[in-house]
């Protein structure tokens, strides 16, 4: 289920999480008794692991908020555009090291804008460009004990097994070598392999709009005249939308209570069949009749913009006929766009997903309103305000300080990073509201209905037996060939299936398998850590991949064709480099 996505990831987790309350397991003759008991299997949601991560969404948040995150790097991007090759590694670098410290998917959305802008002024195409901005946000996860939640989520394990969790910078060494090593593929392999083209298209070109602008003239004896645009009901009986109302020397933006006068122009958007039926009704003339496009629409006081639905949106779900952004906003959706490619078909009668993208047009005015809907990303560069410098170098501090004082052990990370959210709240660099919408409650789901699930599988014994299998099938080629197959099935893992979710299952696995071949678990559980943050491979393992997706007009060949060589490299060097720092054995 979690591959295949048929329930939404935090479904599955938590009936996996209910299922080990099921009265199954024989414990004698004729008694069934659950795997767990209640307490055991909503344990997950008390853990040190859940509270971490939402503490790092609250950080994260804080960050966008301050725009702290502009005074970390966002001129030094525009600086590193001088030459595409200068753009790709500038990404690489700066973006890493800012994704060591906030959530992967934040950093993309902070980063993506600014990536496009830079790519429009200098000419580049964003396709040879935000491939490696979402791979920089994953290589970031392996910097830090924060750089993602499976980091979290697999130090939390170690603690309650050994009473010591990772070190906040223990990832640091073989994630250095991971970034120089995927930089140097890159500049000298990569970059021939990101697809790129010699002409941008236009967003029209880009989702094969079909859609027409026409003005319709109002004659006094038209049946619409007198009646409300929301009356009339343009979208759910005609399927068009009305833009504009033209009225003598005035252009009107389209509202729902605005009525129609007698030679009244109407400005229609929609395609020609449901354009013609209109036209069919009696006292409707046509004036004009135009194919969509920049230069239409400049003509009429509109423009097109792109927008992605954000990772935690309300209208993930829904149908665009539903959520009536025409009324709500005063922009119309021309098409909609996923995994890299136009639907067919009417953009209203589809259900929205997660980093699906809309082909939007409207007023400026009403695409700048839109920037404070937060259930959508608009595609369009801004920069970052600075709303109080002095809050955001706090924001920035309060990183500081978790990393220094965990690092230098003088506080738990379990402490010091709710301690430094609640600081962040207290001192007004993110208000409680922003605070609990920054929570990815998917996410936290997810996290604290499948912890239960490792403990199961060291409670029955599952995580000891498969490792003991696994460690006599290869006993004859010692701990480093155990650990490097370790390494190179989580790899594979999480090319499809979420990372925390990897993180969870494979722990208790690590862990026994490092026991049962005489090895220190702490390398085993920190390689696991590195190797499931390269879901390089597919555009579906996580929602960094997915966001660029669209803007970058990626397939799935792409990733595959550029992710395979950068999993490899994380593997190879973990495998190899890793236990050169911390040996297996001793």
């Amino acid at each position: 289920l979690f591959y295949t996505g048929w329930l939404r990831t935090d479904v599955t987790a938590l009936l996996v999480m209910l299922s080990l309350m099921v009265p199954w397991r024989a414990i004698g003759a004729g008694e069934l008794a659950p795997i767990l008991s209640a307490r055991e299997a909503f344990s997950g949601f008390g853990s040190p692991a859940v509270i971490m991560v939402a503490s790092m969404f609250i950080l994260s948040a804080a960050m966008v908020q301050t725009g702290g995150a502009q005074l970390i790097g966002g001129k030094v991007l525009a600086l590193g555009g001088r030459s595409e090759m200068m753009l790709q590694v500038t990404v690489l670098l700066v973006v890493t090291a800012f994704s060591g410290f906030v959530n992967d998917t934040t950093t993309v959305i902070i980063w993506m804008p600014l990536v496009l802008e830079v790519c429009r002024q200098r000419g580049y195409s964003p396709s040879r460009v935000l491939m490696l901005l979402a791979y920089a946000s994953l290589l970031g996860g392996q910097w830090t004990l924060i750089g993602t939640r499976s980091n979290l989520i697999i130090s939390d394990y170690l603690r309650e097994r050994t009473g010591e969790g990772l070190g906040f910078f223990l990832f640091t060494p073989t994630a250095a070598v991971i970034a120089l090593v995927v930089t140097l593929f890159f500049v000298l392999v990569g970059r021939r392999l990101l697809p790129g083209r010699s002409a941008e298209p236009s967003l029209a070109e880009r989702y094969e709009v079909t859609e027409y602008l026409t003005e319709v003239l109002a004659t006094p004896g038209a049946d619409m005249v007198g009646k409300t645009i929301d009356e009339i009901d343009f979208r759910g009986k005609h399927d068009v939308a009305v833009l504009e109302i033209v009225r003598g020397k005035e252009m009107i933006p389209a509202s729902p209570w605005m009525k129609i006068f007698p030679n009244d122009v109407l400005i229609i958007q929609g395609r020609i069949s449901e354009i013609a039926a209109l036209l069919a009704q009696p006292g409707i003339a046509i004036r004009e009749h135009l194919k969509v496009g920049d230069k239409t629409l400049k003509s009429v006081d509109l423009r097109m913009a792109e927008a992605l639905i954000a990772p935690r949106s309300e209208y993930i779900g829904a149908r665009l006929e539903d959520l009536d952004l025409d009324a709500q906003h005063g922009v119309s959706v021309l098409a909609v766009g996923r995994l890299g490619r136009p639907l067919e078909g009417s953009p209203t009668a589809q259900r929205l997903g997660f980093g699906d993208s809309l082909l939007l047009v409207g007023h400026d005015t009403d695409l700048e309103r839109l920037r404070a809907n937060p259930n959508l990303l608009l595609l369009e560069s801004k920069p970052l305000p600075v709303k109080s410098r002095r809050k955001a170098f706090l924001t920035i501090g309060l990183l500081a300080f978790v990393a220094v004082s965990s690092a230098a052990k003088v506080l738990d990370p379990g402490f010091a990073i709710p301690l430094a959210a609640v600081i962040a709240i207290l001192s007004g660099c993110i208000g409680m509201r922003l605070a609990y919408e920054s929570l990815d409650l998917q996410a936290l789901v997810v996290v604290g209905a499948m912890i239960p699930f490792g403990i199961a599988l060291d409670q029955t014994g599952t995580a000891r037996a498969v490792a003991e299998n696994v460690a006599a099938a290869l006993h004859a080629y010692g701990p480093h060939v155990i650990f490097a197959a370790l390494l190179f099935f989580a790899i594979l893992l999480t090319q499809l299936i979420e990372n925390a979710a990897v993180a969870i299952l494979l722990s208790p696995v690590a862990y026994e398998l490092a026991l049962s071949s005489g090895a220190n678990p702490k390398p085993f559980l920190l390689g696991v850590a590195i190797c499931v943050s390269a879901a390089f491979m597919t555009p579906i393992a996580h929602e960094s991949t997915i966001l660029v997706m669209g803007p970058g007009q990626y397939r799935f060949r792409d990733y595959l064709l550029v992710g395979t060589p950068c999993a490899l490299i994380v593997w190879l060097v973990t495998a190899t480099f890793l236990p050169l720092v911390f040996p297996l054995t001793g």
